[in-house]
Order: C-alpha cells, then sequence, then structure tokens
C-alpha cells in the first residue's frame, strides 16, 4: 500500500512539473509572438527626419540671416 501511495505521489509530482515547463514554455512562446508582431509594425524608423546635432549646427552657423 505504501509504496502505491510513494508511486502515485512520484508520477503526480512528475505532472505537476510537465504542466509547469509546458506553462512556461507556452508563455515564452507567446511573448515572442507578441513582440514580432509589435515590430512587425514598425516598418519604417519612428523618426525619419533625424539629423545629428553637429549637422544641424553647421548648417544654422553656414547659413546667413
Amino acid at each position: 500500500m505504501q509504496h502505491d501511495l510513494d508511486r502515485l505521489r512520484k508520477h503526480r509530482q512528475f505532472r505537476h512539473r510537465l504542466l509547469a515547463v509546458l506553462a512556461i514554455s507556452v508563455l515564452a512562446a507567446l511573448s515572442v509572438v507578441i513582440m514580432r508582431s509589435c515590430a512587425d509594425q514598425f516598418d519604417e524608423p519612428y523618426n525619419k527626419g533625424y539629423q545629428p546635432m553637429d549637422i544641424q549646427r553647421q548648417k544654422m552657423v553656414g547659413e546667413k540671416p
């Protein structure tokens, strides 16, 4: 009887571990899919008109009012 109880507990622990690993895997896959779909929405750079400050300063200095 004790042997059966020990075997039952061992199988239960194994199932719980398997379910935990499966749940973590599903959550990881879901987060990757969400990040991927979010990244696919931004095809173009966010700030297309960006110019470094030194180029803007050179333009301002080079311009005469």
